[in-house]
């Protein structure tokens, strides 16, 4: 447990450690984004399957 201790304390004083946690809170509000649009583009994205699929079809047929 001491160990564990001594680790999160030199993390917190190390300033790399105010790199990693501005990364994460960055990382945190793109999945924030992803998630509120995240119907949005899946609708837009199987549309385009759709019209692939479509696509493909017609050129089979020829």
């Amino acid at each position: 447990m001491k160990q564990l201790g001594k680790f999160l304390g030199a993390f917190i004083r190390d300033e790399d450690g105010q790199s990693t946690t501005e990364y994460i809170l960055i990382l945190a509000v793109v999945v924030m984004i992803a998630m509120k649009f995240k119907d949005q583009v899946g609708k837009l994205i199987g549309a385009r399957v759709d019209k692939l699929g479509t696509d493909l079809q017609q050129f089979d047929q020829m």
